[in-house]
């Protein structure tokens, strides 16, 4: 089982500067966990972070939203048996308002799931690096150790910001 060593800070930038200092030491980014109550802003750990697909999958959320709209009023127009006295039944400015609000609704619901998705809010019960002075204002530096000589680089990179390890 991995070790964690979970070191507080006070201010964003002490935290930053201890992140840089344990990736010098040779420690993974992935092994690398930063929590605040705020964002954080570090330019080599945001281009190591994968890219949202939130917009891309907001589109295809919309497509789907207006196929089932159109399958939806043609199938609905078609099964009722509406007397139209020779109008076509199916057109296209009668369903016009249905086809664009379902697509509305596909891409609310889709960029919704995405965003869920991709900030793990569906995960059950809290993670284990987390720590409750995150909602103290500090920021929680967690670094998981999977060897001793990782442990020990770590603790000598945070120094006396440690608050605790397992």
């Amino acid at each position: 089982m991995a070790a964690r060593i979970i070191a507080i800070f006070d201010t964003p930038l002490d935290a930053l500067a201890a992140s840089g200092k344990l990736r010098e030491a040779g420690v993974p980014r992935g092994a690398i966990t930063l929590m605040s109550s705020e964002p954080l802003h570090d330019e080599p750990f945001e281009s190591e972070h994968k890219k949202s697909h939130i917009g891309a999958l907001a589109i295809v959320g919309g497509f789907i939203g207006a196929a089932c709209a159109v399958l939806l009023t043609v199938l609905t127009s078609r099964r009722v048996d509406l007397v139209t006295g020779g109008m076509p039944i199916v057109t296209p400015w009668a369903f016009g308002i249905v086809v664009f609000e379902l697509t509305a609704l596909g891409a609310i619901l889709a960029t919704i799931g995405t965003m869920i998705y991709e900030a793990r809010l569906a995960r059950r019960g809290a993670s284990d690096e987390y720590d409750e002075s995150v909602s103290e204002g500090n920021v929680v530096l967690c670094v998981r150790c999977e060897d001793p000589s990782l442990q020990e680089t770590a603790q000598a990179a945070l120094g006396s910001n440690v608050r605790g390890s397992d």
